[in-house]
């Protein structure tokens, strides 16, 4: 009975002792950040600041129109369909109807052409700065796709399923979540770097580690006294001697 009263006290302290060093740590890793603090704001605040100009700088609003078509062409053929849509065999002419100042290559970099499913559909996607536009290449590329197709490949069963319409809508559209993530990572480097100096700092900065280095026991601990708090000591200390010293001579 006596035995197991004793592993109980025992357990009792060890989690006691647990409690302790658990608070002891939290208040070392407080002090720690409240020491460099100054750190953690700077930074923090350097990154916002810079990701909030990156973000406030004028951006071209880019728009999208898509069209729908189905292509009843074999497996086989049907790569080489879709890559058919991108050449100049049809942007030319597309330049051409439309009266575009455009390259092939820069019109090709405005159009992609995606299957859906891995089905007969195809899905062409035309952007621009303007959304009038975008539609219009859109439908002018379809249709002319389908002529070029027919006499090229000898495909002939290329319909149109959707129209592409105006879509007043940017995609590029800004938000502040690049502000909100600079505001975090800002937060996290510093808190990091303020562990870094404190690991390389080799000063002494606690009881514990004087009591490690020198196998001694700590009697007490002296303040730090600020400089105002001193001078004030000091002359309440000066009246306290002139008033004794009236005091004596009377």
């Amino acid at each position: 009975m006596e035995g197991k009263r004793l592993e109980d006290s025992q357990a009792s302290h060890h989690d006691q002792d647990r409690v302790k060093i658990k608070e002891i740590n939290l208040k070392a890793l407080f002090l720690t950040v409240k020491k460099r603090l100054w750190i953690v704001v700077v930074i923090t605040i350097l990154f916002t600041v810079a990701a909030g100009f990156f973000n406030s700088k004028p951006e071209t609003p880019m728009y999208v129109s898509n069209t729908r078509m189905i292509v009843a062409a074999s497996s086989d053929m049907m790569g080489t369909v879709r890559v058919l849509f991108r050449e100049p065999i049809v942007l030319d002419q597309v330049i051409e109807k439309l009266g575009l100042n455009l390259s092939a290559a820069a019109l090709r970099s405005q159009i992609r052409v995606d299957s859906v499913d891995a089905s007969l559909v195809t899905v062409v996607s035309v952007m621009d700065t303007d959304p009038r536009l975008a539609a219009e290449i859109a439908n002018t590329a379809v249709e002319t796709y389908r002529q070029v197709a027919s006499e090229v490949l000898g495909i002939t069963s290329i319909r149109l399923l959707t129209k592409a319409e105006e879509n007043p809508f940017p995609i590029n559209e800004k938000s502040n979540r690049i502000v909100y993530i600079a505001f975090l990572l800002g937060m996290i480097l510093s808190v990091g770097l303020v562990f870094l100096l404190d690991s390389l700092d080799d000063s002494i900065k606690s009881e514990r580690e004087v009591e490690e280095l020198l196998g001694l026991t700590m009697l007490g601990q002296v303040n730090k006294i600020k400089r105002k708090d001193y001078a004030s000591s000091r002359l309440k200390k000066q009246k306290s001697i002139s008033v004794r010293g009236e005091t004596i001579g009377s």
